[in-house]
């Protein structure tokens, strides 16, 4: 692979981590811009949406060249996007050169979440609950919840790898979390409160890094991209919404 492909890998690489884990758009503009800058390419252009980036540069022999990748699976993972800066701040100084940081992106991509799927149920357990509580539930409101939580959790992810549309997956993931609730509340009619519970089930599918992306992006000017964001946190939130509503009509 000869230097000027390996400076367009090596952005592409930095470029895809970061979007696929969560990152801003223009986050992920400036990273794979100033790396290209400091590998010594000039006229330097991105176009970043959340499925898809374009990257042109000229080289070294004034020819330009241009790429571009599609991403169709995302998660929220932003230790890989620290690390990722980590590396761009590294190699912009000089710290190191561009082999080393092809090589520190290629373990970043390849990197475990830091958490096992165990420890995420109970922290999306533990986050419904305290928040079903936070919004005037009781007490007893919380174990409920903290289950239903989990459930919603722990089944949006195993429907991920099986519906090529995240949209039924968070439906479904969402209906089977009310169900429970429900179950709970017909078992237990004068100390829960249905509502309540609902609502704090549904956090763990909260799009909340989506939402504030979207924000964020729009406010940068990147106007595609913040309303791509905003339609996907739409669809979640409709999803959810939905979901609530069919068992609430139960």
């Amino acid at each position: 692979m000869t230097s000027n492909n390996y400076v367009m890998e090596t952005c592409l690489l930095a470029g895809e981590i970061m979007i696929r884990n969560g990152a801003e758009t223009y986050r992920v503009e400036e990273t794979m811009t100033h790396i290209a800058h400091a590998a010594g390419m000039k006229s330097v252009h991105s176009s970043v949406t959340t499925t898809s980036i374009i990257f042109s540069f000229k080289d070294n022999n004034g020819v330009d060249r241009t790429r571009m990748i599609r991403m169709r699976d995302r998660t929220i993972n932003l230790n890989k996007v620290t690390l990722v800066n980590q590396v761009s701040r590294y190699f912009v100084s000089g710290e190191i050169t561009l082999d080393e940081a092809h090589i520190q992106l290629e373990e970043i991509q390849s990197m475990r979440f830091q958490f096992s799927d165990r420890v995420l149920n109970i922290a999306a357990g533990l986050g419904s609950g305290s928040f079903a509580v936070l919004i005037g539930g009781t007490f007893l409101d919380f174990f409920p919840s903290a289950i239903a939580g989990a459930i919603v959790f722990a089944s949006a992810n195993y429907l991920y790898r099986f519906l090529k549309i995240p949209f039924f997956a968070e439906l479904s993931a969402s209906f089977l979390g009310g169900m429970f609730t429900l179950i709970a509340s017909w078992l237990f009619p004068n100390h829960l409160h249905l509502g309540v519970m609902i609502i704090g089930a549904m956090i763990p599918l909260f799009p909340g890094v989506a939402l504030t992306n979207s924000v964020r992006d729009l406010m940068a000017g990147d106007l595609v991209a913040g309303m791509a964001r905003g339609v996907e946190a739409g669809l979640t939130a409709l999803a959810v919404a939905v979901a609530a509503a069919a068992v609430l009509s139960l």
